[in-house]
């Protein structure tokens, strides 16, 4: 009878060995299973950004210009407080342009893949990477509070943002743009000092995504368009740009 029961038990050793293998199972497919979550929200970029390329280009087609942008990056400004001052740019739609009053494109309501946790802040591509992020706060910081991709228009001489206070213009007309998602890293750059300070792609090329470092690694999704580094048509943005096209 002892003996019947025995052979329809496990002893402590077998239990040992199957809790073992479960373990390195999932020792083996948890980070498999992290790693293509990550290529999909990358995969989802792309495509958002492609997306929102279409919408912007059939926009220039119809207004000879792209949306002017804010000084934030932020691509959407629906959500913001009430401005002190009206004429300032959290007033303005930015990307909202491309669904209404002329539907472009469904909405232009794009979230982030990926969630807006830290920024750099320098004034060259090169001591960004070298920073420290900055952890931010979602209440007070407007890139994390709506957490879109951030868009940058550029004229062919700086950032084309919308006037603030009075007529500025050599600010109204965008003639190219940038799109930036945060990346797997969840960080944001200032894009000011990497618009404004580089015309060759050496530093900015840092600032790029290259999942061939690892799939959770620095950098950001670029996306570009408007008028062509090639070409020097504008000074604003010249290196990042030309970054993007090396690195594609």
């Amino acid at each position: 009878m002892s003996n019947t029961l025995r052979s329809k038990g496990f002893t402590l050793i077998e239990l040992l060995i199957v809790v073992a293998i479960i373990a390195i199972l999932a020792a083996i497919a948890v980070p498999n299973f992290l790693e293509a979550q990550v290529r999909s929200k990358v995969s989802r970029a792309k495509s958002d950004m492609r997306t929102l390329t279409t919408a912007l280009e059939a926009y220039a087609v119809d207004y000879n210009a792209y949306p002017q942008c804010n000084t934030r990056a932020t691509a959407l400004a629906y959500n913001l407080p009430p401005a002190a001052n009206p004429s300032s740019d959290g007033d303005f739609m930015i990307l909202e342009r491309l669904s209404t009053p002329v539907a472009y494109i469904t909405t232009g309501a794009f979230r982030d893949a990926f969630s807006v946790r830290t920024r750099k802040s320098a004034a060259t591509a090169l001591a960004m990477v070298n920073s420290a992020p900055i952890t931010v706060d979602p209440t007070t910081d407007q890139a994390a509070r709506i957490n879109s991709y951030l868009y940058q228009a550029v004229n062919p001489e700086q950032r084309a943002t919308v006037a603030t206070g009075s007529f500025e213009p050599n600010k109204v007309k965008a003639v190219g743009w940038f799109l930036m998602s945060v990346g797997p890293d969840s960080n944001y750059y200032n894009m000011g000092g990497v618009l404004s300070n580089h015309t060759t792609p050496d530093e900015p090329i840092m600032l790029i995504y290259d999942p061939t470092n690892g799939t959770v690694s620095e950098g950001s999704i670029f996306r570009a368009g408007g008028a062509t580094s090639a070409g020097a048509t504008y000074a604003s943005g010249q290196g990042l740009r030309m970054a993007i096209d090396r690195a594609q």
